[in-house]
Order: C-alpha cells, then structure tokens, then sequence
C-alpha cells in the first residue's frame, strides 16, 4: 500500500478512538480539581456546578468574571486552543455555555494535524508502518486523550512537542535546511517551552540545540535565523520563569520541603539547619500546601516561604547534597511511570460512576508502562542519567547517522530534564506533573526502537527516497 494512504489511515484510526472515548457519552475526560481557573479563569469561565469539580468532569462551563485567579494564572501557549474553543463555541452553542467536548474539538484537531505532520515526514523509513501503529495505540491511550477533554495545560505540551519533533525529523532528512524549516523549528519550541512553567528548564537545551542547527545548514541566512531563535527560545524560557505566579512558587516550595526533602531525610534537623529554618518545622513533615494540618499559610505570612525557603534554596540544597536527588529519584519510581493521575475523575457525575472513577478502555499502553516499565524503572532512569556518554559514543562511531543520533540525544537530555524538574521542583500531583516525562520517553522508546532496527537493516529509509547526508 503507498505509505501516504496507510498514514491517513493511521490518522483516520486515531481520529475513531479519540470521538469513541471524547465526544460520546459517557464522555471521557479530567476532573477539574480547582486548576482549570489557572488557564480558563483569563477568559471569565468557570464550571456551572463547583459541586463536581473534584471527582468529577464538569461538563458546561458559563461567564463568570470572579472565576480570575490573579495570583495563580500565567499566560501559557494552551491559550490559543481555549480561545478557540470559545470562538467555536459562540457559534454553535445555543445557551452561551461552553461544553468540555468544544476544547475536546479544538484538542483533538490540533493533535491529529501533528500526527498526521509527524506520520508524513517520517513515511520514507521502512520501519515506519509498524511504529506508526504504536504511536496510534500511544496517543489514543486514554492516560493522554484523556487531556484533551479539560482546561490543563498538558494539550499543549503534547501538541507542540509533537509539531517540534515533526520538524526536526523533517530537517534531519532534509539535504538542504532552509529558513522556513528553522523558523518553524523554532516556533515550536518557543510554544512548547510557553506551554507551562514546568517545561522552562526544556529552554536550556533546545536554545544550545538551536545553536548547534546553524551547523547544518550552510546558507548564511538560515544561519542568522537559527541563531535568532536560540535568543528567542531563551527569551521565552526566562519570561517563563519570571512570570511564574507567587502562589505557584510558594505552594511549590512548600511541597518539596515538606512533601519530598524532610520525609525521605535520615536527619530532618540537619537538612533544615543546611536550608537555614529552624529545627521544629520537622512537625509538618508529610504535609502539602493544601493538605490539613499544614503550616502553609502561616509560613508564607511570615515571609519564611519565598524568602528562606524558595525554588533557588531548594535546588542549592540538592546541589549540595546530590545522592538526595537519586533517592528522591527511586521514592517517585512507583508511580513515575503512570499515566493516569491521581484522584482525577474521568466521567461526568449523570454518567453514574462512583467519584473519581477511571475508564478502564484503551488502557493498553497504560498497562504497559504500569507492568512493564515500573519494573525496570531504575535501570530506564540510568541510561537516562547516561544518556550524554551513548549519545556521544554513537556520535563517534556512526558518522553517517550524526543528525539521527544528536536529535535522539536532544530528546533523551529533555525527557532526563522534564524527570528531574517534575522530581526536584514539587512533590504535589506527582502523576500529573511527570505527564511530560513520560510523553517524551514514549517517543524515546519508538525513536530508539526505530533507530536500532534501521542499523540492522541495509538502510534506514525506503529505496524510493535517499537519507540526507549527516554533518
């Protein structure tokens, strides 16, 4: 069959699975749990009964301008799809309610135009046809498609990151990179980066990658644009980190201290002597921000959060202290793998599930990475760790596969970067916040698979079209 047909029928399958679990009742989708006012409060939305917000998915949303959380919104790339979505909905809706199932269109239409973008400019390899097939059981796996039906962030994430991979499998291949090409690379990244502050650290690496795509072209305009989106990306990382909202940051610090540092400590006063605090906070170890108990509010009150206890002291102290970062690393190796987050709804409350339940359809994936992958959790965590060493190791060794290899290594350096900063950054939602992570070492999975399997054949792509030459 032509490659072109079986990759539109690949999407077609895609598009199936996603409108069975999002668009017909009973819709599949995430319980709020008080975080969609942090990307829909900024356009005066928010659930027509609160009631069911926690175990369950809301299923209409109405005008409400005291929905605004100042102190926790940020501007974020997921912007774009619920501006959508409501532009969408003044045209079909009938009572002025914005439905979930809308932002679940405008999601699921993003992502199936970066699936189909993705099966395109990878359709000259000879193992492409099985892998596509993995990626459709990958990305309609409802621990994913379940995203499209909420106002998080993490429909961002996905698409974006997707569209980035997309274009730089698509300038690997090609033998001239242009400046279109680099323009859009760039773009990409600057929206995935600007999709949540969790994935600012992301910036780091794919401002040094930017750099390093000058080098494969040698068009001096193409080299100027690829240098410009370094600064822009790296623009866009520290706006991100800037704009982080004060509640944020607090409650984030707060959670890493009394969530992570002083209940996996052997000596809870020394390390709260090491962070400047005083000794008797040891007594709410093992509460979270939110959680009952907490001395949260009185902390930030008296300035103690944000001042002696913030993200910079936080990160010093695992600097300082580096094997706590591999015992933080193996306390989350339990759940790291999972896709499905914790205590988070997927039904609305008329479908008559008990709260908080999870749809048991299309979980293969998610079963994989709960039998499969939490067992060989640690050693997945050391190639990681070691992921620079291979990648220069294959860098030397296959001269012919240098763009193949550092875009392999680009993605394992970002999925080890999205683990830590999900690890060290806060210990609340831990599922939820290691969707990145886990995203990205689906694609390493499948990039890796596809890249050995290619060494072993006489060719990584099909006889009808010529790989470009690495430099």
């Amino acid at each position: 069959m032509d490659r072109r047909k079986l990759a539109w029928i690949v999407v077609a399958a895609a598009a199936v699975i996603l409108t069975w679990q999002l668009f017909i009742p009973p819709i599949v989708g995430l319980a709020d749990q008080g975080d969609f006012a942090r990307i829909l409060g900024m356009f005066g939305y928010n659930a027509e009964d609160r009631s069911t917000t926690i175990a369950f998915v809301a299923p209409k949303y109405v005008s409400d301008p005291s929905s605004r959380r100042p102190g926790w919104e940020q501007a974020s790339s997921e912007y774009l799809f619920v501006a959508c979505a409501i532009l969408l909905n003044k045209i079909i809706s009938r009572d002025g309610k914005l439905d979930i199932v809308v932002i679940g269109i405008v999601h699921a239409l993003a992502f199936l135009a970066a699936f189909a973008r993705l099966l395109m400019v990878t359709k000259q390899y000879r193992v492409s046809p099985y892998l596509w097939v993995v990626g459709l059981i990958v990305l309609t796996d409802v621990g994913y498609a379940a995203y499209w039906n909420s106002f998080y962030a993490e429909p961002a994430s996905c698409i974006f990151f997707l569209l980035l991979a997309a274009e730089s499998i698509a300038i690997c291949n090609s033998p001239r990179v242009s400046a279109g090409q680099l323009a859009l690379w760039s773009l990409w990244a600057i929206l995935w980066i600007l999709a949540k502050a969790q994935n600012a650290p992301l910036g780091l690496l794919l401002t040094l990658f930017s750099m390093r795509l000058a080098w494969w072209t040698k068009e001096q305009a193409a080299r100027q644009l690829a240098v410009l989106g370094s600064v822009l990306i790296g623009a866009a990382m520290l706006i991100n980190i800037i704009t982080i909202p004060p509640g944020v940051r607090f409650a984030d610090s707060y959670n890493q201290m009394f969530l992570a540092i002083l209940p996996e400590s052997r000596n809870p006063s020394a390390d709260l002597n090491a962070l400047g605090v005083q000794p008797d906070l040891v007594k709410y170890s093992g509460t979270g921000a939110w959680s009952p108990g907490s001395g949260f509010q009185q902390m930030v009150a008296s300035g103690l959060i944000g001042n002696r206890i913030n993200h910079a002291a936080i990160a010093r102290f695992y600097l300082q202290h580096p094997t706590r970062i591999w015992r933080r690393a193996k306390t989350l190796l339990p759940i790291a793998f999972s896709l499905r987050p914790e205590w988070c709804g997927n039904f609305e409350r008329s479908a008559g599930r008990a709260p908080g339940a999870r749809a048991s359809a299309f979980t293969l994936w998610s079963g994989f990475h709960e039998q499969v992958l939490r067992r060989i959790g640690k050693l997945i965590l050391i190639l990681l760790f070691a992921s620079p060493l291979i990648t220069v190791a294959l860098w030397t060794y296959l001269p012919t596969r240098r763009r193949h290899i550092e875009l392999l290594g680009l993605l394992s350096g970002c999925c080890l970067t999205a683990f830590l900063t999900a690890a060290l950054g806060d210990a609340w939602d831990n599922v939820k916040h290691l969707y990145l992570f886990n995203l990205m070492l689906d694609a390493c999975l499948i990039f890796g698979a596809g890249f050995v399997i290619s060494l072993k054949s006489k060719g990584s792509p099909s006889s009808s079209a010529a790989p470009a030459s690495d430099d």
